[in-house]
């Protein structure tokens, strides 16, 4: 448990020390900064599956999403110091963290099956995402251009991932799912941030960009540490 609180303390020196220089702008140094803050919470995840000692394709699952989630942080960091190929990387950006969410689904189906109440309220979370792009955009200011048909896959898929994943933690008393779930809230809850600072009128915001950050980062690391307590 000792090397577990460890990671998290190191991934949080690194956070701390990734915003502060990100928010001077785009830089090689923010990039690489940003790359060993999201390897920790692969770290987290393998001390965390050690510890714990069981159920080891739920940690398998969970750590190609993490996987996925390091890379797109990567290419999303690379959007800013390669403006001229922006478009490329925020697509290889949506996509990576798009196939991240069905490892994570796969991860929660892993341990409980398919649980037919939690997938209608996982479908309930989706359209509710559809409904937020789609009849949202004018009202919350927001402009998608190009990218709204991902932005609306991408958005219900995540919904779905954290609505569904806290519904069979709810329905099967299952603490590490419940912690898994509330991971995938504080994704969703970054992501919509970052659609105001990529969508909206936050581009220029550092407040909202160390949001988004600190959102995310607690989100993954949730996301990591829930094989500690899936039971």
């Amino acid at each position: 448990m000792m090397m577990y609180i460890a990671m998290l303390v190191v991934g949080l020196v690194y956070l701390v020390l990734m915003i502060l220089t990100r928010l001077r702008g785009p830089s090689w140094q923010a990039a690489v900064l940003k790359s060993f803050t999201s390897f920790f919470f692969l770290t987290t995840l393998g001390v965390a599956a050690l510890t714990e000692g069981r159920h080891f394709q739920f940690a398998l699952f969970v750590g190609g999403g993490l996987l996925l989630g390091l890379l797109g942080d990567i290419w999303l960091e690379l959007k800013g110091l390669y403006p001229e190929d922006a478009d490329a990387w925020t697509m290889m950006g949506f996509l990576v963290f798009l196939v991240g969410h069905f490892f994570y689904l796969a991860a929660v189906t892993s341990v409980v099956g398919f649980q037919t109440e939690a997938f209608v309220a996982g479908m309930i979370g989706a359209l509710a995402a559809l409904a937020f792009i789609y009849i949202g955009e004018k009202p919350m200011h927001l402009q998608y251009g190009k990218y709204k048909a991902i932005s609306a896959v991408y958005g219900a898929i995540l919904f779905f991932m954290a609505v569904y994943t806290v519904a069979c933690a709810i329905f099967l008393r299952n603490l590490g799912l419940l912690i898994m779930g509330i991971g995938g809230v504080f994704f969703l809850l970054s992501d919509l941030v970052l659609s105001v600072i990529y969508f909206g009128e936050g581009k220029d915001r550092p407040v909202a960009l160390a949001v988004n950050y600190v959102l995310y980062y607690i989100g993954q690391y949730l996301i990591a540490s829930a094989v500690l307590w899936i039971g």
